[in-house]
């Protein structure tokens, strides 16, 4: 991850991701809450970055939801498989599953956009991940063109302006 973002920059990464609407008008301990960050992750602020070009299946793992911590169903204490191992242990047709959902709930544009949270102070992975609170997510095993719409600021939230 870059040391530092600034609105408008374009940045490679990986990890998880969501859609922009269930981070609008959420304060930063509720964000926390919802996706999993540990209780004053994002208290010096976040940055809202929005996914630009369209992952493949290849590019991406289901993770469920964010009560899933990590994506694994069995809880952050009792690892277990993740969602999209499970889904494979099913039979499932899973490279289907992800056209599916590329075609049917993946947007670039609007409250549906992708959208990924990385808290201002950077940090380390070694901070905990409870599970959150239930929003869809999914994981980007492949970097891929993220554009940062900017800051949100202690006591701020994101307003939803989707551009």
């Amino acid at each position: 991850m870059p040391p530092t973002l600034s609105p408008g920059q374009r940045v490679a990464m990986t990890g998880f991701f969501t859609k922009a609407r269930f981070l609008r008008q959420q304060p930063a301990s509720e964000l926390e809450r919802r996706l999993g960050y540990a209780p004053g992750r994002l208290a010096k602020g976040w940055w809202l970055l929005f996914l630009e070009q369209m992952p493949t299946p290849n590019d991406f793992e289901f993770m469920g939801y964010s009560y899933m911590s990590g994506g694994v169903s069995q809880g952050h204490l009792r690892p277990g498989p993740t969602a999209e191992q499970e889904l494979k242990a099913g039979k499932y047709d899973v490279f289907g599953l992800k056209r599916r959902t590329i075609l049917q709930t993946f947007r670039l544009a609007g409250p549906d956009r992708l959208a990924k949270v990385v808290p201002i102070d950077g940090g380390s992975g070694s901070m905990p991940y409870p599970p959150g609170s239930g929003f869809p997510q999914w994981k980007l095993t492949q970097s891929l063109s993220f554009r940062v719409w900017g800051s949100v600021g202690p006591g701020q939230v994101y307003s939803g302006d989707y551009s």
